[in-house]
């Protein structure tokens, strides 16, 4: 190794833990390589790879985090900050298509919990859903009813018949249309839900074990579940059973860290586990809030915000929670009930969808680039910023039943898709692949779709943020082609 491929890897060893030259570049090489760089800062203008077919232009100064193989402008002029800006895709620019939906999970009693988040969620107009997980709530059944007669508010509730029966006893206007299903137990389905209910709450997106549940490749958000293998969408397209996540997660970071339980709008998740002071969480999550609604601004989706009573009263929560309903009202965000969503989403969340998510400065861990979450009936996938490829990719016909403490099986790394060529020419993009297995796959280009108005089967926007292609591979060498108006090439301005 010469001394020159020394200086570069070490220039680069604080980025990533792996961050040190992968092979010294030879004199007429195109550009030098490392190993999975994430970068977010250039002394000049650079063009910059992850794969070396798909190039992207970064500007001289700051930019939101890629991750990086090549850099024609020399990797010395490329570093890394502790808090990159966050991308202009990720701040709500127009009118957002998101529902906010306020839960609070009741499986132990705090009646100054309960009124504290009332008093929040009231002065912003929200009204709340309180899921009853005991019989001892019934106790403040006179608090649910001023509480529904004065904000909208509403009640759902685990699946205990003798508790669906003494809540309706309790409170003549409660309908039950949700089913509580919490961590740590199986979820039981069709036996779970109570006459009248067609959707269930408690999936924790991305889990690895967090309160002995692995939900680890279900779809975010709300979406149509399979009946008989609930972490999967259903497979013919309709939408019998809706199923909704547990709290709204920092897609990024909750995903890259492996730490869903630390990264989410729970402020027990950020002040005990993320590093998180009370005033940065305040930031953070406004942030949060921002992307969702930006993405919402290309399809609808439901954000929701989850905070137990008992946890309310810990010191900063309240903070945390207001500042998460403000920013869904200044958003311009539509406010639902639990149940106002189960109905509301049915009419579109069957449909395939891929939302982008930026990285969040803020509390314990790296920097990391931006994700998009992609799923529809037949697979799910995950991309990070600078990747043309998939980094990992669900198939959900190979898991025809789900177990709340048995993770989902991604595809092994073996038989990923190789991409093995990229041209656009004539108005047309063209993708060579190679697959070790028949399997449908993606492609993310990482510029704002309204520069390239690519068209064609499985084309779609990923907000602001990226176009994603999904396509089906046979075995073997795999030709796929898109009409792509606004191609010149394959160098795109990086997406900010």
């Amino acid at each position: 190794m010469t001394a020159r491929c020394r200086s570069l890897g070490s220039l680069f060893a604080g980025l990533v833990a792996s961050a040190a030259i992968a092979g010294c570049a030879k004199a007429n090489a195109p550009a030098p390589r490392l190993t999975d760089a994430v970068v977010d800062r250039s002394t000049q203008a650079c063009v910059v790879s992850y794969d070396g077919f798909f190039w992207y232009r970064v500007p001289s100064g700051s930019f939101p985090p890629i991750e990086l193989r090549y850099a024609r402008c020399g990797l010395e002029h490329l570093s890394q900050d502790a808090t990159p800006p966050l991308p202009r895709w990720s701040i709500p620019g127009g009118k957002t298509q998101t529902r906010f939906v306020a839960t609070s999970l009741q499986q132990h009693v705090s009646l100054a919990g309960m009124q504290s988040l009332e008093r929040l969620a009231a002065a912003r107009h929200i009204p709340m859903t309180w899921m009853i997980g005991n019989m001892a709530y019934l106790a403040f059944a006179r608090t649910y009813d001023a509480y529904h007669t004065n904000n909208g508010d509403d009640v759902q509730s685990a699946f205990f018949p003798s508790l669906h029966v003494l809540i309706a006893k309790s409170l003549p206007w409660y309908t039950p249309k949700v089913s509580v299903a919490s961590a740590g137990t199986e979820r039981l389905i069709p036996q779970g839900l109570y006459p009248g209910e067609h959707a269930f709450w408690g999936i924790a997106w991305n889990s690895r074990g967090t309160d002995g549940t692995w939900d680890i490749g279900a779809p975010w958000g709300a979406y149509c579940a399979d009946v008989k293998s609930y972490k999967r969408p259903q497979p013919d397209g309709g939408c019998d059973l809706l199923a909704f996540e547990w709290t709204a997660r920092d897609l990024t970071r909750a995903y890259l860290s492996g730490r869903e339980d630390a990264f989410s709008t729970d402020p027990d998740d950020l002040l005990a586990r993320g590093g998180f002071s009370v005033s940065s969480a305040v930031g953070y999550v406004r942030s949060i809030v921002d992307a969702y609604a930006a993405a919402g601004e290309t399809q609808p989706i439901v954000m929701i915000a989850q905070q137990e009573t008992p946890e309310e009263m810990h010191p900063g929560s309240a903070g945390i929670m207001d500042a998460i309903f403000a920013r869904a009202v200044r958003d311009g965000m539509k406010a639902e009930t639990l149940g106002q969503a189960a109905s509301d989403a049915r009419n579109w969340a069957a449909a395939p969808r891929a939302v982008a998510f930026p990285f969040i400065p803020g509390g314990k861990g790296s920097v990391y680039p931006a994700t998009v979450d992609y799923h529809d009936t037949k697979v799910g996938m995950s991309f990070i910023g600078g990747h043309t490829l998939p980094s990992r990719i669900f198939r959900y016909a190979g898991y025809p039943v789900s177990r709340f403490n048995r993770p989902m099986p991604q595809v092994r790394a073996e038989q990923m898709p190789v991409l093995t060529g990229a041209s656009a020419s004539g108005g047309w993009l063209t993708l060579s692949l190679s697959a070790p297995v028949a399997i449908r796959a993606g492609a993310a280009i990482w510029t704002d779709p309204d520069r390239l108005s690519v068209r064609g089967a499985g084309a779609m926007r990923a907000g602001r943020a990226a176009t994603i292609l999904v396509f089906d591979l046979k075995r073997g060498r795999n030709v796929v082609r898109y009409r792509c108006p606004g191609c010149n090439g394959i160098r795109f301005d990086y997406s900010t």
